[in-house]
């Protein structure tokens, strides 16, 4: 008799205001997309636990476990599968009663259904179905392990876009509306190279340079994005944050890089540097996206295709 599957499925994210600063407070527009990571858990006879990644229906990881020690049998990923155990570890220490006392092993199955070079949240769609595994605070369990603001767990347990704010230890998730009635002007690019989030974050604490009056003036973009429905201003508050991030974190905005001849606005979403940046074009849709494939980008999202 094969044992009932338990499943669980968390959102992918993107992060719309607020990059890098979100970490000291700032509020911040994050919206869920409809890509997702599922986990589902069934017993073995096994005292191990097997564990199986995909891509769609295209298995990219394999790992063994052992069950008492959480020690790595056997990977055809070692990096991968030390990450894995160092999160199946912390969920452990936040709960005695994860993956101990049990007379069997488990077969672990994960499947992405996005492509994981987007920075869409492989990471944190783990930690969020990990810990609804664990029955652990899924915002203890990213502390633990990949760190930062906890915004994109934030997007994998809900339904709609959120405001979110971290004030030290608190934090503050509202859901609400985004959905302009320009929403068919707004189009996601992906540039081509994957950013890790961990190494972003770094950087900015390294050399991030900042005052609370930044803070304030992003929270207020955030604030004024979300309640818009005149495009003009819309690109101009887009504009604004990207002038402001460009100064605190010392990089050129994207649209000056890639995008500097199109008709409308660019911003960068998440880390800086390769991941997606959102157009807001004056153009209509065939001649945007004809313009984004001239210059080489050819991973082109609408919003409602993605919302």
């Amino acid at each position: 008799m094969i044992a009932e599957a338990q499943t669980w499925l968390s959102n992918g994210k993107l992060l719309i205001t607020g990059e890098y600063l979100v970490m000291e407070g700032a509020l911040s527009l994050a919206i869920p997309i409809n890509k997702h990571q599922s986990l589902s858990v069934r017993s073995n006879t096994l005292d191990c636990i097997v564990w199986k990644a995909y891509i769609s229906d295209r298995e990219w990881f394999t790992a063994t476990f052992g069950l008492l020690k959480l020690d790595i049998i056997d990977t055809d990923n070692h990096e991968i599968a030390k990450k894995l155990q160092d999160i199946l570890v912390a969920a452990r220490q936040l709960s005695s009663n994860f993956l101990s006392n049990v007379n069997n092993g488990f077969d672990v199955e994960t499947i992405v259904d996005f492509n994981i070079e987007y920075g869409f949240g492989t990471s944190s769609t783990l930690i969020s179905n990990i810990a609804m595994w664990a029955n652990v605070n899924p915002y203890d369990l990213l502390a633990k392990t990949f760190g930062g603001s906890g915004y994109d767990i934030a997007c994998a347990r809900s339904v709609s876009p959120i405001l979110y704010q971290r004030l030290g230890s608190k934090i503050s998730v509202k859901s609400v509306e985004f959905s302009p009635k320009f929403k068919d002007k707004l189009f996601f690019v992906y540039l081509g190279k994957k950013q890790k989030s961990s190494d972003s974050i770094k950087a900015f604490k390294n050399s991030g340079k900042f005052s609370i009056n930044e803070i304030d003036r992003i929270s207020d973009i955030t604030s004024k994005i979300l309640n818009t429905n005149d495009f003009d201003e819309f690109k101009m508050l887009i504009d604004e944050h990207e002038k402001i991030m460009s100064k605190v974190i010392g990089l050129p905005t994207v649209k000056s890089l890639y995008f500097s001849d199109l008709q409308g606005s660019v911003k960068s979403l998440g880390a800086w540097g390769g991941d997606f940046v959102m157009v807001a074009s004056d153009d209509t849709e065939l001649e945007t996206r004809s313009y984004l494939l001239d210059k080489g980008f050819d991973v082109i999202f609408g919003f409602a295709e993605l919302v």
